[in-house]
């Protein structure tokens, strides 16, 4: 490794561990994402900014697909070295595939003409039962990061500094670190307290953080807590939230009553659709530059129609080590149109999305909380298991449901104590149970988390 990449490294890895002050003053330097983020990042916002209201991906498809289909074991061996000339070839050649056929045999679908140094492995977060292990090239973070901020502009986002509620866990001593090179405050996620959302409350005001970037429901407990209290909030420019669905309660306060724009959009670990509201719409546009979009209804046919409603299915442009071709994402939404009628932009605009992740709460004794989000596993522990769930039917007792696999150890148990006593309050009694199978609905849909504690807490008429 060079020393200008040594010295990079050091500085992704330890930069929030130097003094608040400090990075305080580089945080106000730092005003130029290009530098940041490298001539990747520059071409791919030209790129996005010169097909800003039409770009035709269909030509993209193709030559991932072919590619696919000429360089991967699983699309040769399928589909026998042919070549897809046309849309129209593509859908009525092409099957569907989901985790499961991937999960049967993960190597068919790692592209051996790739150099492996240049990827990173990644998890799904495991929605449902059993999670996903992929690779994604180490530089994808150009094509993350242009298009992120593509989106968030539509809110005002001008690599503005934001304050960060994720899915962070600070130390007792530290109400917050700061990332200059992203330009983030960052939180803790699992602190969510009224002592700690006042501190938080203070330091944004101070800061006049303009961006609050974190989960939907995060973003409705904070404004509830700061409406109640009768604080300040003219200077909030918006909440930026996404992997959770959206609830109608949380809308209304947030962006009616509070008059912050409530700024929502829709991806996935895999990354293969990206989607963000409309700067005048509650309506998700469908980034045509990210992967390859379609709504298949469930007789496997391509949603055309408005008001028609299916699940969403990806396709990679920007993985060629392993490429998902019409992956079945597990997520439904409702189609709008091909083009936005309030900015003219031509591409597939959706609503109504219904995701995996429901922002479910596991709680405490003292009643505070952590969302399922928050409690995500994205660590090795995940490639030793088969399948994990949650039971809670008293508040600060939790019950994790665990599927082993042959490579789990009884050092992995200690693992996973240790995740989740992290992640909630000391006096929270978290036990681990070993099960041969997940608990499912009726209609064989998978429940992330089994709760009877907060069965009366959201108001009935909540909706996604």
């Amino acid at each position: 490794m060079l020393p200008q990449q040594k010295i990079k490294v050091w500085l992704v890895n330890r930069i929030t561990h130097l003094p608040v002050g400090f990075n305080r003053g580089l945080l106000a330097l730092n005003r130029n994402p290009d530098r940041v983020f490298g001539s990747g990042y520059t071409r791919y916002r030209e790129l996005l900014r010169k097909h800003h209201y039409a770009y035709d991906n269909v030509p993209l498809l193709l030559d991932s697909v072919n590619r696919a289909i000429f360089e991967v074991d699983y699309y040769r061996e399928r589909y026998g070295g042919r070549k897809i000339g046309s849309l129209a070839e593509f859908e009525s050649t092409v099957d569907f595939i989901g985790k499961d056929d991937i999960l049967a045999d993960y190597q068919q679908f790692i592209n051996r003409n790739v150099n492996l140094k240049e990827y990173e492995t990644g998890t799904t977060g495991g929605t449902s039962g059993r999670p996903l292990m992929f690779i994604s090239p180490r530089k994808r973070y150009a094509v993350e990061m242009a298009t992120m901020h593509s989106l968030w502009e539509r809110a005002g986002y001008r690599f503005s500094v934001r304050a960060v509620i994720r899915n962070r866990r600070l130390d007792d001593r530290r109400n917050f670190l700061i990332n200059p090179l992203t330009r983030e405050v960052i939180f803790d996620g699992f602190r969510l307290t009224n002592e700690y959302f006042s501190i938080i409350y203070d330091t944004v005001r101070r800061f006049q953080i303009r961006f609050i970037h974190c989960y939907p429901s995060t973003a409705y407990e904070f404004a509830t807590f700061m409406q109640r209290n009768g604080l300040d909030t003219s200077f909030i420019t918006a909440f930026l939230s996404g992997s959770e669905n959206i609830f109608d309660y949380q809308r209304d306060l947030i962006q009616n009553r509070m008059g912050i724009r409530f700024y929502n959009w829709y991806g996935h670990s895999e990354k293969l659709v990206l989607a963000g509201y409309c700067a005048g719409t509650d309506h998700y546009h469908v980034e045509p530059t990210y992967g390859y979009f379609e709504l298949v209804n469930e007789d496997g046919r391509v949603v055309n129609e408005p008001g028609g409603f299916g699940e969403i299915v990806g396709t990679s442009f920007h993985n060629p080590g392993m490429p998902f071709i019409r992956y079945r994402t597990g997520d439904f939404a409702e189609l709008v149109d091909d083009r936005c009628r309030g900015c003219g932009r031509r591409l597939p605009v959706i609503r109504n999305i219904q995701g995996r992740w429901s922002g479910n709460r596991v709680y405490n004794a003292d009643g505070t909380f952590v969302t399922t989000t928050a409690l995500n596993l994205h660590n090795d522990l995940y490639q030793v298991i088969n399948g994990m769930q949650y039971l809670q039917e008293r508040k600060g007792e939790l019950t994790v449901l665990v599927v082993k696999s042959p490579a789990y150890r009884p050092d992995h148990e200690a693992s996973i104590y240790r995740h989740f006593k992290d992640k909630l309050r000391p006096d929270t009694i978290v036990t681990v149970r070993y099960v041969d199978k997940l608990f499912r609905k009726p209609n064989g849909k998978f429940v992330h988390i089994l709760n009877s504690v907060d069965a009366d807490l959201f108001p009935p008429a909540a909706s996604r």
